[in-house]
């Protein structure tokens, strides 16, 4: 049963986390051991450098998918020779563990072990689009790849104690990590970010951020800061970013964002009326839009593209004011 009426990409997680099995020594044992556990593969992302050695990118990785491009499942013993990074427990899957795994390379140094299988490993957003573009979305794998990807990269980016300097050791099967020297406990974090259709009579607000290409719309937004509600949030960022005053502002639904962890927090928000003024740092360009020209562009008849890709919360926020 849906938890919510607007069902976003990434959410959907059909696992149950088995927090009482964090703690459990066998996890990475007895558990792994059984028939029925699998584990998804992600390598760090990188790029070639101007010497031409690979440089890793930080904040991102790609995760092993097969032919459709949904996850690639890998038992245990397929992961027994390669060089392992980081592993976590994920959670029971209709009872059978599952894990992911961070391997130690590139997806270059593993593509000759996984092509015959018809696996290769992807980019999370390329996952998203192949799947959500294939007719049904498939919210269960988006979701655990949100979990695996997140919680990998946090493990990644938070390897030395903030409070010393000192390495600290994965602990509760991944989901914290403690310092050896002081005893400091490092939990994984998720920053929350609000994303917003600014709306204004029978019209919408959208945007084109600062790099984007030509053409290329899409709802406002931008991380809370310290001390923030949601909605003062939402408001801050419409003052900041195109000048005008919200006099109200709705939750509408929510999004898991895996680059690295985020929260999206999709809102609607009313404004004053008023002249656009744009914040160059942040916007290229700010349209007001109306159903007709959302409509136009679905067909191919708009010069803009006004709907998001379909695994983006702003793409579920601009198609739900449509259907109002």
């Amino acid at each position: 049963m849906a938890l919510a009426t607007i069902e976003t990409a990434f959410s959907g997680n059909p696992l149950d986390r088995a927090d009482h099995l964090r703690t459990d020594p066998t996890i990475f044992t007895d558990w792994m051991a059984r028939d029925d556990a699998r584990i998804v593969l992600l390598v760090g992302e990188s790029k070639e450098g101007d010497n031409g050695e690979r440089i890793k990118i930080p904040g991102d990785s790609r995760i092993l998918t097969n032919e459709i491009g949904d996850i690639a499942w890998q038992k245990p013993a397929a992961t027994r020779f390669l060089p392992v990074a980081t592993t976590i427990f994920l959670g029971l899957e209709e009872g059978a563990p599952r894990y992911a795994m961070m391997l130690d390379g590139s997806a270059d140094d593993f593509a000759e072990f996984f092509e015959p299988q018809g696996a290769k490993f992807r980019d999370g957003r390329g996952i998203a689009f192949k799947l959500t573009q294939a007719g049904e979305l498939p919210r269960g794998s988006l979701g655990i790849i949100a979990q695996a990807k997140s919680m990998l990269l946090w493990h990644d980016s938070h390897q030395f104690c903030a409070n010393c300097g000192t390495e600290s050791k994965l602990v509760k099967a991944g989901y914290e990590r403690e310092c050896p020297a002081c005893g400091t406990h490092h939990f994984p974090r998720t920053d929350p970010v609000v994303i917003m259709l600014v709306r204004c009579g029978d019209k919408a607000l959208v945007g084109r951020g600062v790099g984007w290409p030509e053409g290329n719309f899409s709802a406002l937004a931008g991380y809370m800061e310290p001390g923030e509600s949601l909605e003062e949030a939402v408001a801050r960022e419409i003052r900041e970013e195109v000048g005008l005053k919200a006099t109200k502002v709705t939750y509408k639904a929510s999004q898991p964002w895996p680059w690295p962890s985020t929260l999206m927090i999709g809102c609607e928000a009313w404004v004053e009326e008023g002249d656009i003024q744009l914040q160059p740092s942040e916007l290229e360009e700010a349209i007001w839009i109306t159903k007709d020209d959302v409509r136009a562009s679905q067909r191919g008849e708009h010069p803009y593209r006004l709907v998001p890709p379909s695994f983006a919360i702003a793409h579920n926020l601009v198609l739900d004011w449509l259907a109002e």
